[in-house]
């Protein structure tokens, strides 16, 4: 049996154990941002009492291991093997050093982090801050409910299994693994990773860009929201229609750094609708595709297709990846109802990295919160997933013309 927890072992033991979106943005980030300051900001979205499970002490311990680990020459050169960076960010990342984020007991009793600094520091908090967390309340949720390692392994693995079995009946599905945020913890990840490398053909790659190294498949990822949220953020200083059109200065200066590499647009931030309706034409036709990450995932499809079809683009030749709280049903249904009319993909996350049964995954989150001291903000598809100052989120609905209404309970 595999060990699920290496106790006498840090959690993170290499700032390569983070996704691969991370590297990506941080280059980005080097090159557009160096001086700006960021602060993220670590949300629970359930009513689950963390610190009833996670010890204080045991947590800021392994935050401050993570503060010591630096980039080595030999990960800098696994890096610069991609192909994508310009000369500079080798050095870029050798001169980066962590500063251990806050940690502390709001005044209602939940548990409180927050990560500040230049951007291209804070940001790395967001994934070693979800893991190590996640890890944390596994080992001591198990604790208090009695549970064994060998009782949660077995139970883990059986359910694996299931899904091993549900893939092998439905070949047609692939995917990139995402779960490195909210896994039960590292030693899982692995397992399912090689599990289901070995018995089937969904995985196309893997976030987690150690993890993806070590078991030499393909590094996967896109962009994520923190990039229009912080250029709306700055740009909102400026006047409105700087901050309407950061949105779209972002996806230039992505595709500047990157050329016809890893052009997937991730358009909720602000609300799908609007980012459609005002999008420049160019990036039509010059971007791969979409990545759904709230909101109705059907309707979100269908507004692709026929976006493409405005612009006389098949859709044949593009791409929807799905990512929005999937479990294989949901997308054995979103493959069948989308086959032969628009590419499809799936990042799929903490149904296979923390699924056992006997413990519920939880909803945990690391946004950015501020830039520059100016607060951001996230609307999304799901006005349930918005996250800033009530009064900043008016804001932003009025700046953009957001008037979606679509919401459910958000599952991870």
């Amino acid at each position: 049996m595999t060990k699920l927890w290496k106790k006498d072992e840090p959690i993170i033991k290499s700032l390569l154990e983070t996704d691969v979106y991370k590297i990506l943005m941080l280059n980005y980030i080097f090159r557009n941002y160096t001086n700006l300051q960021a602060t993220f900001s670590f949300i629970n979205r359930t009513d689950v009492d963390l610190l009833q499970y996670v010890d204080i002490d045991q947590l800021q311990e392994e935050l401050a291991h993570v503060s010591t680990l630096v980039f080595t020459a030999d990960e800098i050169a696994h890096l610069k093997g991609w192909a994508m960076f310009q000369s500079g960010f080798a050095k870029n990342l050798a001169e980066l050093k962590l500063s251990v984020p806050e940690v502390s007991k709001s005044a209602d009793g939940r548990l409180q982090i927050e990560a500040s600094g230049l951007w291209s520091h804070s940001t790395l908090w967001e994934i070693a801050t979800l893991a190590i967390v996640t890890e944390l309340y596994g080992r001591g949720k198990a604790k208090a409910e009695g549970l064994s390692e060998t009782q949660l392994y077995n139970s883990g693995m059986d359910i694996l299994l299931e899904k091993v079995a549900f893939l092998k009946e439905n070949p047609q599905l692939h995917g990139s693994q995402f779960g490195l945020r909210r896994r039960f913890s590292g030693p899982w990840e692995q397992q399912m990773t090689e599990v289901l490398l070995a018995e089937t053909n969904f995985l196309s790659g893997v976030s987690n860009v150690r993890l993806a190294r070590e078991l030499k498949v393909e590094a996967q990822g896109t962009n994520a929201h923190e990039l229009p949220m912080a250029a709306y953020a700055y740009a909102r200083a400026k006047s409105n229609f700087d901050a309407r059109n950061s949105v779209y200065e972002v996806l230039a200066d992505w595709q500047a750094l990157y050329g016809q590499t890893a052009l997937i647009m991730l358009p909720d931030a602000y609300g799908t609708d609007v980012f459609l309706e005002k999008i420049p034409d160019s990036y039509a036709y010059d971007w791969r595709g979409f990545r759904q990450d709230s909101g109705d995932a059907i309707e979100f499809g269908e507004k692709i297709i026929t976006f493409y079809q405005r612009y006389g683009i098949d859709p044949l030749e593009k791409l929807v990846i799905f990512s929005d709280g999937l479990n294989l049903k949901r997308m054995q249904q979103l493959q069948s109802h989308f086959a032969g009319r628009i590419n499809v993909a799936f990042g799929v996350g903490t149904n296979l990295s923390n699924d056992f049964g006997l413990i519920k995954p939880l909803s945990l989150v690391m946004k950015l919160t501020k830039v520059n001291g100016l607060e951001t903000v996230k609307l999304s598809d799901n006005i349930a997933k918005a996250t800033g100052d009530p009064k900043e989120i008016e804001i932003a609905k009025r700046i953009f013309g957001y008037d979606t209404t679509f919401r459910e309970e958000v599952v991870y």
